[in-house]
């Protein structure tokens, strides 16, 4: 086999020592790897990057002008899940290039976040912590309890199913609406299966777990928020466009939901004038569940792994 250009174009500092020797051995096996611990500053060293490349593993966006350029590409591996948002697939797809995602390696970690968002706001863990701050001691009840209580989840992917096992461990009732129903039921005898009219209308809390697609924009409604339990908490962890923002902001600041937990946003960097800033009601994460040195880990071998797997006839991942 010809020896091929692997190229890493915008790592992250200390990904480099995230490569443990036997991938490394894999890749030399490849070809020629080449990764820069940086960002380009511009498109022209970008380009300069990856011109000769044959296999390009992503960390963020790659402009079409750039992608252009490289003539002899043949594969793109991303370090991410949704690739759409950062790689033009059309073009790519009429080049004939492959792109591939790295899904599975944060499943745990955003699930841990979405816990630790579901406790913050039912235990009001932030509320407490700014008026002890303030020199404030208010005992007074504005915690629940999540034993006992059901949880709906929107989505049933690999965090979802990390996420189930732990808020059943809590021992709260885990129902879902997912379309891929008869692909999972068998393996989760303790979850409960349910219509999306049925989700709403029972749970106590609603987590959100699915991507970001025109079908799914906007999902999570102002009709659907109005039709949870009186006081039901909201839990994301997915994507800030499967939800009406601004809907959410009215049901939060009428009481109508009790408490958010929020870890993305249709507009990132939050902004400081973003009404969901000034809730009490709220806890915020800055797009950040996915990033625990164990996910990254998991995240550089998955994506260089793309690469290798391509070029050994095995190809996996693949999402165009």
């Amino acid at each position: 086999m010809t020896k091929k250009e692997i190229v890493y174009p915008d790592a992250d500092a200390g990904t480099e020592e995230q490569i443990d020797s036997g991938l490394r051995l894999d890749l030399e096996l490849v070809g020629n790897f080449k990764l820069y611990s940086d960002a380009p500053e511009n498109n022209e060293i970008f380009i300069e990057r990856i011109r000769n490349a044959h296999a390009i593993v992503l960390g963020w966006n790659l402009p079409n002008e750039v992608m252009l350029e490289a003539k002899e590409l043949e594969i793109i591996s991303f370090t991410g899940i949704g690739v759409q948002k950062f790689v033009d697939m059309q073009s790519a797809r009429e080049r004939g290039i492959t792109v591939c995602n790295s899904p599975g390696y944060g499943d745990n970690a955003v699930a841990e976040h979405a816990l630790a968002l579901l406790l913050s706001s039912a235990k009001n863990i932030c509320g407490y912590d700014k008026d002890l701050k303030n020199g404030l001691w208010r005992s007074e009840e504005r915690s629940i309890e999540l034993c006992g209580k059901t949880i709906g989840l929107v989505g049933f992917g690999g965090i979802a199913q990390a996420f189930s096992r732990m808020v059943a461990a809590l021992g709260m009732r885990v129902i879902v609406w997912t379309r891929s129903k008869s692909k999972y039921q068998h393996l989760f005898p303790n979850v409960e299966f349910v219509g999306f009219d049925a989700l709403l209308e029972r749970s106590d809390v609603l987590s959100v777990h699915i991507a970001h697609t025109p079908q799914t924009e906007n999902l999570i409604s102002r009709d659907v928020l109005d039709r949870l339990k009186p006081g039901a908490l909201f839990i994301n962890t997915a994507r800030g466009e499967v939800v009406d923002e601004d809907a959410l902001v009215e049901v939060l600041t009428d009481g109508r939901i009790a408490a958010a937990g929020l870890d993305v946003f249709h507009t990132e960097p939050l902004g400081p004038s973003n009404k969901l800033t000034l809730l009490d009601n709220v806890v915020l994460t800055p797009h950040i569940a996915f990033s625990t040195p164990e996910a990254s880990q998991r995240l550089t071998r998955i994506a260089l792994k793309n690469v290798v797997d391509f070029y050994s006839s095995k190809p996996i991942n693949i999402v165009n």
